[in-house]
């Protein structure tokens, strides 16, 4: 069997097969071993795959493990015990669905395999949004999924009129969305419908990326979320979007490849704006970081339409910056919300004098974008790449958005990390801490990545 396709099922087969087990202690067990077999196959499959994909499944696979580590000792919250998919088996075989369909979407040599994955990571969040079975989680499920299959959908019609404009230009039709064969046939296609196509595809994946206007469901889906949920909603889910949008680009030329940069911009310059303003506002620390997704992705999508060589190794170093950034922040928060109860930020004080609180503070200085953490050589890195291609308005609100952004993020540290020690009601598990701090030590470890060679394919 294809070593990428067992890669791609480990993580379902694994839930599924340590749920059959009665024993708890040896589920959890064989939970975590079948995490790490997954990790392990997809490792394994890197030298059959190209360097973006590659770099994608170590991401994917990286965070997702963590984040089952953490689900494994910290369990989510049920508010509505009667609900059929809110059980612990229910849980585990949706994470492990979740992870095997991005791996999916990463893997796949077409556009059709990439919008597959993706939709299958709709169907299996959803159930995992709305999963605590409350008022508000329920409604945020509703609003993610309805949004969510309506950005999709978009995506799905420009799929099929790229197919059609392919096979206009002579390319066979099984290899009408295969974007080897896009590349090296673009300037034959016919151009409008071509253009029409790779526009709605954008429009469709960065609804699911979450930049605005097309984001209103992203802060009620991550903020409502279990914690390790919501590290991969927005560590891992925006990834993928990002990195459909990244495949997408790659086919495009001349007049299309000029319209796409020009909506990339527009789009990222309103996602950093908006998401930064509203940042400002928030008083729920999931919420808050929810927000902070919106402009991450934002800076993504400047930096790949600024459409240069730096731009482009910026864009997908920043989004493996905040994919490990985020989610160690949303893995922290989620040992803070065990011990405290809440996410409320006014409830929330000194919190430096635990380690958890610790652990939140090193992810929030690696969002503001300070050293030793990634993310200050990759935004450094969008900063130059704007200057070289003289884009001075996209500039000056990046720049913006960056300074609003991280007086919001020092205002958090501040509120929650000083002030008198609040006391805790329970005792955050260590293999739970361990998955945070190890996320936590990627972020650090991820500077490291302009300096040296990675040994992929």
């Amino acid at each position: 069997m294809n070593v990428i396709l067992i890669a791609i099922i480990a993580p379902l087969l694994g839930a599924i097969l340590a749920s059959g087990v009665n024993a708890q202690r040896i589920r959890r067990i064989l939970r975590i071993l079948f995490g790490a077999t997954a990790v392990a196959f997809a490792v394994a499959s890197l030298p059959q795959l190209d360097r973006l994909s590659g770099v994608f499944v170590v991401l994917i696979s990286f965070v997702s493990f963590f984040a089952l580590l953490f689900s494994v000792s910290i369990f989510p919250k049920i508010d509505l015990p009667d609900a059929h998919w809110a059980s612990r088996p229910a849980y585990f075989i949706l994470f492990g669905a979740f992870w095997s369909s991005m791996l999916f979407a990463v893997t796949a040599q077409s556009f059709a395999g990439v919008w597959i994955g993706i939709s299958a990571t709709t169907l299996a969040t959803t159930f995992l949004v709305g999963f605590s079975g409350g008022k508000t989680a329920l409604e945020a499920a509703w609003k993610y999924l309805i949004l969510c299959s309506f950005g999709i959908a978009i995506a799905l019609l420009g799929t099929l009129l790229l197919g059609r404009a392919a096979m206009e230009g002579g390319i066979p039709p099984d290899l009408a969305l295969v974007w080897s064969a896009l590349a090296s046939h673009g300037n034959a296609l016919p151009q409008p419908l071509f253009r029409v196509g790779i526009m709605l595809m954008t429009l469709g994946f960065a609804t699911k990326a979450g930049l605005v206007p097309m984001h209103a469901w992203l802060p009620d889906a991550h903020s409502k979320a279990p914690a390790p949920v919501s590290a991969l909603l927005s560590g891992l889910l925006v990834s993928c979007a990002l990195y459909a949008i990244m495949r997408v680009q790659s086919v495009t030329t001349g007049q299309a490849g000029a319209l796409l940069d020009t909506t990339l911009l527009v789009l990222g310059s309103l996602s950093v704006i908006v998401a930064s303003l509203l940042m400002l506002a928030q008083r729920d620390v999931k919420r808050f970081l929810s927000y902070s997704t919106v402009e991450h992705s934002g800076l993504v999508a400047i930096a790949l339409g600024l459409h240069t060589p730096l731009a482009a190794f910026a864009a997908l170093y920043h989004t493996i910056n905040h994919a490990l950034s985020k989610s160690a922040a949303f893995l922290a928060v989620g040992a803070v919300q065990y011990a405290h109860g809440t996410t409320t930020i006014g409830s929330l004080k000194g919190l430096w004098h635990e380690g958890r609180g610790r652990l939140f503070l090193a992810s929030l200085v690696a969002l503001a974008g300070l050293p030793p953490f990634g993310m200050f050589v990759s935004e450094l890195l969008i900063v130059i790449a704007a200057i070289q291609a003289r884009q001075w308005i996209v500039l000056v609100i990046a720049l913006v958005g960056l300074l609003l952004g991280f007086i919001a993020l020092a205002r958090l540290a501040i509120d929650t990390e000083s002030g008198g020690e609040t006391l805790a009601q329970k005792r955050s598990p260590r293999l739970a801490l361990t998955a945070v701090g190890s996320v936590a030590v990627a972020a650090l470890l991820a500077s490291l990545v302009p300096f040296v060679r990675l040994p992929l394919p």
